[in-house]
């Protein structure tokens, strides 16, 4: 919402002081908005897109419906994030589509909080039970329940997450921790209108993901462009909004769906990754 008022403001050729003179604002009010460092109020948009010539009534009451969803839902305040990686968690919350390319570990939004548990502590080196990683899990569990919350509302999400095959190898926490992560899986899968999993195998040679892990979202049109989020192991969190950046990666989606193993040939080998646990 953010950057399509402020872009509607440049486009209106309005500069941040016509704006404060016509709505009475202080600078900082108007410069935390654009930042999204504040939350707006759904009749201030309805003002601010009046002011900037907008009157395409399914674009605002697009942005204005994400105005009262920011100031209702935003659980994710009370972890205190900062950074790119709060902009991606809100982001992430509003996305109708999540797509997830992983080659380390299962996406943080099908993770049993075990398994949570057991991937943060390796990536930390610290103990399971360290309250820091208990945090990080909480956060995870958080961002799990806010995804399940809005399936029974408009524009419910999805998720599409393609795992390298190593994942489904790697006995994280133990193997029966991971019998258990990879029952969960096939689990989900059993709503195929809200979880899609595939598979890239070991030995596929067209694998233009080894670049590494990434978050693509989308969202409902006139909402949003697409974002795209990069989160390192040591927390050099990046996302870029940049269409050239998000058609890539769009690109390399489509490329990891296209060739690797999708529908009941990735389940099977999630299966047999699962039985393979139990030996």
């Amino acid at each position: 919402m953010r950057v399509r008022l402020k872009e509607f403001r440049e486009a209106s050729e309005l500069t941040a002081a016509d704006v404060i003179a016509h709505t009475g604002w202080s600078p900082s009010k108007l410069a935390r908005i654009e930042k999204g460092e504040v939350t707006v109020q759904p009749l201030e948009v309805r003002v601010l897109l009046q002011f900037y010539g907008v009157d395409d009534e399914q674009m605002v009451g697009s942005l204005t419906r994400l105005s009262q969803a920011s100031r209702s839902r935003q659980w994710y305040s009370k972890h205190g994030l900062a950074g790119d990686f709060q902009r991606f968690v809100a982001y992430e919350f509003e996305a109708t589509t999540i797509n997830v390319w992983q080659i380390q570990f299962v996406p943080a939004l099908v993770q049993t909080e075990e398994y949570a548990h057991a991937i943060t502590a390796l990536a930390m080196r610290r103990s399971p039970d360290d309250r820091e990683v208990g945090v990080r899990v909480k956060l995870r569990m958080d961002r799990q329940e806010a995804f399940q919350q809005r399936l029974a509302k408009p524009n419910a999400p999805r998720i599409v997450a393609v795992l390298d095959e190593s994942i489904l190898r790697r006995p994280v926490g133990g193997r029966d921790t991971m019998r258990r992560q990879l029952d969960h899986i096939l689990t989900l899968a059993e709503q195929p209108e809200v979880y899609t999993f595939a598979v890239v195998p070991l030995g596929l040679e067209h694998n233009s993901g080894v670049g590494g892990n990434f978050e693509l979202l989308q969202f409902a049109p006139h909402d949003h462009g697409d974002v795209i989020f990069f989160e390192a192991a040591g927390g050099t969190d990046d996302l870029a909004t940049e269409k050239s950046v998000t058609a890539l990666y769009r690109a390399i989606m489509q490329d990891l769906l296209d060739y690797g193993r999708t529908g009941e040939d990735a389940l099977d080998m999630i299966r047999a990754a699962r039985d393979s646990m139990a030996v």
